[in-house]
C-alpha cells in the first residue's frame, strides 16, 4: 500500500498555523516591552538629568566669561567690581534660571612686563594697580569667578543629589 504525501505550495504551514502563532508572538513581546519599560524610562531620565547638569556648568562657565569681558572693555569698567558680577549674574540667568544658588566675585590686578612678555595668570601674583611700581608696561588683568549648585529633579542611588560647577575667566584689560 502506497501512502500519498501532499505538499502545499512552497512547504508554508497553513494560515490557522500562522495565526495561532502571530497572536503568541504579540502577547510576548507586549511583555518583554512592559518588563523594559522601566529600564528604558530610567534611561531616558538620566541622559536629561545629564543633560541639564552639562547646560548648568557650561552656563557657570560662559557667565564668568561674560563677566570678565565687559570688565576688560576699559579701565573703567575693570574697577566696577559689582557691575562685573552683575553681567555674570545676567548672562547665566537668561540662559537658565539659577535663583539664588550661585555667586559671582570679581578681582582685578596689575602685573609689570618688562619686555619679555608677561600672562594675565593670577598665579604669578597681581598687585593692586595703584601700588604696582614698574619700569616697563603695566598689564591690568580682571578675573570673574562663578560657583553655581546644581539640584536633580530625581535621586538616584549612587549618584548625588546636588554638585558644584566652578567657573572661571581672566582676561588682559584693553587700554
Amino acid at each position: 500500500m502506497r501512502v500519498a504525501t501532499v505538499q502545499r505550495g512552497s512547504g508554508r504551514q497553513s494560515s490557522k498555523a500562522m495565526q495561532w502563532r502571530t497572536a503568541r508572538d504579540d502577547g510576548q513581546s507586549l511583555m518583554e516591552f512592559a518588563f523594559l519599560l522601566p529600564v528604558l524610562l530610567l534611561l531616558a531620565v538620566g541622559v536629561v538629568e545629564l543633560g541639564r547638569a552639562a547646560a548648568f556648568t557650561i552656563a557657570v562657565n560662559n557667565a564668568a566669561t561674560a563677566g570678565a569681558e565687559w570688565g576688560s572693555q576699559n579701565e573703567a569698567n575693570a574697577q566696577n567690581f559689582s557691575l562685573m558680577e552683575t553681567k555674570a549674574m545676567d548672562d547665566a540667568n537668561s540662559f537658565i534660571n539659577f535663583g539664588k544658588n550661585w555667586t559671582a566675585t570679581a578681582t582685578n590686578g596689575c602685573v609689570c612686563d618688562d619686555g619679555t612678555g608677561v600672562s594675565c595668570n593670577p598665579v604669578t601674583g597681581w598687585t593692586a594697580c595703584s601700588l604696582i611700581a614698574c619700569t616697563g608696561t603695566v598689564v591690568e588683568c580682571v578675573q570673574v569667578t562663578t560657583q553655581g549648585t546644581w539640584n536633580s529633579f530625581l535621586n538616584f542611588p549612587g549618584v548625588p543629589q546636588s554638585y558644584q560647577a566652578n567657573g572661571q575667566a581672566v582676561m588682559r584689560v584693553q587700554r
